[in-house]
């Protein structure tokens, strides 16, 4: 039995009137489509993401935008020259280190997502060149 059609066994059960299945090159190249875009779109958003926040988190910790912002400020706000003299001689000796730290850090990262984003390409030049 037909109707609008679909296939319709006596039981009442649909039957498949059509099977499409896909090729396997179509499968492969959609992989091979599905992981680039994986790989150079979303996961690059992941790192910048993840940039930004290792920014944050290091900014924080060293607390190098606030001693900027307070350099001129005395240490514990004690107001007398000494104070005054021991702040400022503190910061000049703490934000050097804390900055060189902080972009160590930050260099390291985008390096590595270089490395991230370079690797594919890498691999699959250096099979092509050891098959030769």
């Amino acid at each position: 039995m037909k109707t609008e059609n679909k296939l319709i066994d006596n039981s009442g059960q649909q039957l498949l009137n059509e099977i499409k299945v896909d090729s396997f090159a179509t499968i492969f190249f959609f992989s091979i489509q599905d992981f680039l875009r994986w790989w150079y779109i979303k996961m690059p958003v992941w790192h910048l993401r993840r940039l930004l926040r290792l920014s944050i988190v290091l900014d924080d910790q060293f607390s190098i935008s606030l001693l900027i912002k307070h350099f001129f400020i005395p240490w514990h706000r004690d107001y007398s020259l000494i104070g005054y003299i021991f702040g400022i001689v503190m910061k000049i000796l703490y934000l050097p280190l804390a900055i060189l730290i902080y972009l160590v850090c930050i260099i390291s990262y985008i390096l590595v997502f270089f490395i991230w984003l370079i690797l594919p390409i890498g691999t699959l030049l250096f099979v092509i060149i050891s098959l030769f």
